[in-house]
């Protein structure tokens, strides 16, 4: 709190972005946490804040406490809408507390953005996973509003000495004794993880939504200006002059083209025969 006031008042900052992997890491975070909001409160410090947040954790009093600080936009991981792929990813949290924070910010008048960050093809992904992540977009844009919800699309980067690394030498993707550190064209597309079958499903309906000529699209082209890490008055983020790999996430949010992604996917999910039953059939 000292530095947030520091920076309000000697240098008249008045945006602020939490750079820790969550602005609530636990339940154990809460009470640091409520600290630093209440003090913003107190010490009339008017500003917006933003970060990367878990909205499972958020409770009604605690997205009260959110607004009243000054909330700005939020980034939050889902990563899947499928309760399998979340578990197999020990991810940590129950997609419907995840639902009810996005709830308890609604009701608490929120008036940000939300960007729901997935990981699609991850391990144990079906087209039937994939289907329960475009529902779940869906779910948190009919909480929150579509205009103000932005899912973006990401593949997971595969880490050394990690769970994922684990189960992936362990299934033969990996090969023993690889080395991460080799950069070569091959080893960074084995690195995103985005294996077959579902890498062209889903190359297909990225590629359909963004080609895509009609006109405008609900949700897309937000003019409202972007507050945090995502602010257009960062040189850093100037889309116009800049290479900063931020100014591609920017253009991602402003027009929406995560939104596109998935409901193009659904599109080419729904013309896709079911798969066929096994088993002979018992003539009656």
């Amino acid at each position: 709190m000292n530095d947030i006031a520091q920076h309000y008042r000697q240098w008249g900052t008045r945006r602020f972005w939490f750079t820790d992997a969550q602005f609530i890491t636990g339940k154990a975070a809460y009470p640091q946490c409520t600290e630093i909001m209440e003090r913003i409160i107190a010490e009339r410090l008017e500003i917006e804040w933003s970060g990367y947040i878990r909205t499972s954790l958020i409770t009604s009093e605690f997205a009260k406490l959110m607004v009243r600080s000054g909330v700005g936009d939020l980034e939050v991981a889902i990563t899947s809408g499928s309760p399998e792929v979340l578990n197999g990813l020990h991810m940590g949290f129950v997609l419907d507390r995840l639902y009810d924070g996005c709830r308890h910010l609604a009701e608490a008048g929120f008036k940000g953005k939300v960007i729901l960050n997935y990981s699609l093809n991850a391990p144990d992904e079906t087209e039937a996973t994939l289907r329960d992540s475009i529902e779940s977009y869906k779910r948190v844009a009919a909480i929150l509003g579509e205009d103000r919800v932005f899912p973006m699309m990401f593949f997971l980067g595969i880490q050394p000495h990690t769970d994922l690394e684990g189960r992936l030498l362990d299934e033969g993707y990996l090969t023993s004794g690889y080395n991460p550190l080799v950069l070569s064209p091959s080893s960074i597309r084995k690195m995103l993880y985005n294996p077959a079958p579902l890498n062209k499903l889903i190359g297909k309906a990225c590629l359909a939504a963004w080609n895509r000529k009609t006109g405008s699209r609900t949700g897309s082209r937000d003019p409202r200006p972007w507050s945090g890490a995502l602010a257009g008055s960062s040189p850093a983020l100037d889309v116009r002059g800049s290479r900063y790999a931020d100014a591609s996430l920017l253009r991602g949010v402003e027009l929406n083209s995560g939104r596109d992604v998935l409901l193009t996917l659904e599109e080419i999910l729904n013309t896709r025969k079911s798969p066929a039953k096994t088993g002979a059939s018992t003539p009656s």
